[in-house]
């Protein structure tokens, strides 16, 4: 390597056969060479080191000749290398040489390349598809699309159950159909270095975060992690899964780090959370990734509530019902979650509701002793931005109505 301090610039081809690998600041290149040897032929291994100690930061990246070498490495996700005591973590890498357009999505997500697109002749039927590719794996859908200007050929797109399915197909099939993993148009533009309709608000590391959250869709995640990390380090994790906008340090310590990583829509986020939270890096000291609105509730559950005493579990709902609680959130409601958290700490808590689409709703209680000293206490109490009202709700008979209408 021409510099061993950081990791040059590796060649993309074919996509998506590099690996961004999490591990120990132990962990040598030659360890890991030996580890992903069997997965198939590698073109180089990298190693991040520290420049000055010359110490491994614990991330490394192994890149393939093949695709498929890659996905088959992708499966050791979890595994132990041999002299060290801990998983790694293996994830597909981001491209060096994405564009400032680029959506890291169309580089990172494995899972949305289980689709590939061949040039077939038109002869060729679904069936007869289906046989030649079933080799390489389990084909779940085909579709054929003529060519208006060549009546002698036309556009197949073919998907797998995995995406080592797909790259087998794509590396071991007639080369005359030209296959290539099947990627939304504007990912295709992006990849060619023409941005499609350019977002308003770009991709620097120096976002506003006051900006960015004022964006529709976007969810916000709160990270805690060690000190050892940097502004850098963590956009450099996150930007791993796709979608992320921006990633800020908000405050430092000498024991921890909290951050904030906001991704362009809630299910880019879950991902994050899925694949970063829990992550021992530096390896033995975990990440923590929570949602904003998640990390508020346990603070408010923390403050507000906890001298209530410890939640209480619920009573099932084929007990009788014998009190109501009528509640109302202002200005705006909170989670169920938290609204059951308040109201199970009185006991007897058969079940809380929202009246659909509204802000108010109700508690249940099997015990009108714990049902009253539910409404005595959280009454007025204010969770977070909400203030939550806490009335008796009055219940009647038949009886009691009729004689109700009569006075």
């Amino acid at each position: 390597m021409s510099d061993p301090h950081r990791a040059k610039e590796i060649s993309e081809e074919p996509p998506m056969s590099r690996l961004f690998i999490i591990c120990g600041k132990q962990i040598t290149k030659e360890q890991l060479m030996n580890h992903f040897e069997s997965d198939g032929s590698i073109e180089e291994c990298v190693v991040i080191t520290d420049r000055k100690t010359g110490q491994g930061k614990g991330v490394a990246y192994v890149k393939f000749s093949k695709t498929s070498s890659a996905a088959r490495g992708l499966l050791k996700n979890g595994t132990i290398v041999e002299g060290d005591r801990r998983p790694i973590k293996v994830m597909i890498s981001a491209s060096y040489n994405r564009g400032k357009h680029s959506d890291t999505s169309a580089d990172v997500n494995e899972n949305h390349f289980l689709r590939l697109f061949a040039i077939v002749p038109s002869s060729r039927t679904e069936e007869q598809l289906k046989e030649e590719f079933g080799c390489h794996g389990t084909v779940t859908q085909i579709r054929l699309v003529a060519d208006k200007k060549n009546d002698k050929q036309c556009a197949a797109y073919i998907k797998f159950t995995t995406f080592l399915e797909t790259a087998l197909a794509i590396e071991n099939c007639n080369p005359q159909y030209k296959a290539k993993f099947c990627v939304p148009r504007k990912h295709e533009r992006e990849q060619q270095g023409q941005p499609t309709k350019p977002d308003p608000i770009n991709r620097k590391r120096t976002h506003s975060p006051d900006r960015l959250a004022s964006v529709r869709s976007d969810t916000k995640l709160v990270v805690i992690c060690s000190s050892l990390l940097n502004q850098d380090r963590l956009w450099r994790l996150f930007d791993i899964c796709p979608g992320m906008k921006y990633c800020n340090i908000i405050t430092a310590n000498e024991i921890n780090v909290t951050a904030a990583a906001v991704y362009s829509s809630r299910e880019e986020a879950q991902r994050a959370v899925d694949k970063i939270h829990g992550l021992e890096y530096p390896i033995g000291e975990r990440i923590i990734v929570q949602f904003e609105d998640e990390f508020k509730e346990e603070i408010i559950t923390k403050d507000a509530l906890s001298h209530f005493g410890p939640p209480k579990p619920l009573v099932s709902e084929l007990v009788p019902c014998l009190r109501k609680a009528f509640f109302i959130c202002i200005p705006e409601p909170v989670s169920l979650k938290l609204l059951t958290d308040a109201f199970c700490r009185f006991g007897d808590l058969i079940k809380v509701y929202f009246v659909p689409g509204k802000r108010h709703g109700y508690a249940e209680f099997s015990s009108i002793i714990a049902a009253n000293r539910a409404i005595q206490q959280l009454h007025g109490i204010q969770l977070g931005e909400c203030q939550l009202k806490v009335l008796e709700c009055a219940e009647y008979t038949g009886e009691n109505k009729r004689n109700r209408t009569e006075h």
